[in-house]
């Protein structure tokens, strides 16, 4: 068994409860917004619950992150990161096995909020090759996200204030997208940027898939906001973990 596998099942089994909560929160979330929003909000015939699981699978990929955030600043704190670099192990182990840990975490929040959603009877209308390419496009923002947060966490240092850096960036992105309402919901000058930003775009690539169809330039969008945060994101993860040698 590699290093990163050794350093991934610790960290499964330090955060017992950060899973639990990757599971219980969407769960919980997709419930609440159908019952308090499905007869306020008009989404053109599809069932609210088809319309907002983007949203929550997004919410759920951007809380992921700010757990990130939080171990790569306590690894750094308690001293967890030297300790490793005492032992015959690549340099990228402790990355790697965060960056596992986290795809892990996103999947069972994808799994639990797609069970919530299927409560209100939604279903994956296109098969399988479109209910992979929901989780796949789900899995690869969690991933970029989570290598922006890492590098955020190990410059941070202090786990107490590094996931509050992007805590509010998250939840703007979110509340002005088309995740949780239709771009003609917001004030007109608003509508810009709601339908171009890359929440509302990756949202709308989600919605899609869910009902089987695929518009281009949206997905081409999505696929190309997620390669350039995996880009970026990972050469600024990449960074900090050699810095911290």
């Amino acid at each position: 068994m590699n290093a990163p596998v050794i350093l991934t099942a610790r960290l499964m089994r330090r955060n017992r409860v950060d899973l639990a909560f990757a599971i219980v929160a969407p769960l919980v979330g997709i419930i609440g917004l159908v019952f308090l929003l499905q007869d306020v909000i008009v989404t053109d015939g599809m069932t609210y619950a088809q319309y907002v699981l983007p949203a929550v699978v997004v919410q759920a990929m951007f809380f992921g992150a700010l757990t990130t955030t939080d171990r790569a600043a306590a690894d750094n704190a308690d001293g967890m990161s030297r300790r490793l670099q005492t032992l015959p192990i690549s340099r990228l182990a402790p990355l790697t096995a965060r960056m596992y840990y986290c795809v892990v975490r996103g999947l069972l929040a994808v799994v639990a909020s797609t069970l919530g959603a299927l409560l209100f009877g939604f279903r994956f209308t296109g098969g399988i090759g479109y209910a992979a390419a929901f989780f796949g496009l789900a899995l690869a923002l969690t991933l970029a996200l989570s290598l922006g947060a890492d590098a955020v966490g190990a410059r941070a240092k202090r786990s107490e204030v590094a996931g509050q850096l992007l805590l509010i960036p998250q939840l703007l992105l979110v509340l002005l997208s088309t995740g949780l309402a239709p771009t003609e919901s917001f004030p007109t000058a608003l509508q810009p940027f709601v339908s171009s930003q890359p929440v509302s775009q990756i949202t709308e690539a989600l919605r899609d898939f869910t009902d089987g169809r695929v518009d281009a330039p949206n997905a081409l969008a999505s696929v190309g906001w997620c390669v350039l945060f995996l880009g970026l994101f990972g050469y600024a993860a990449l960074r900090e973990q050699r810095r911290t040698r």
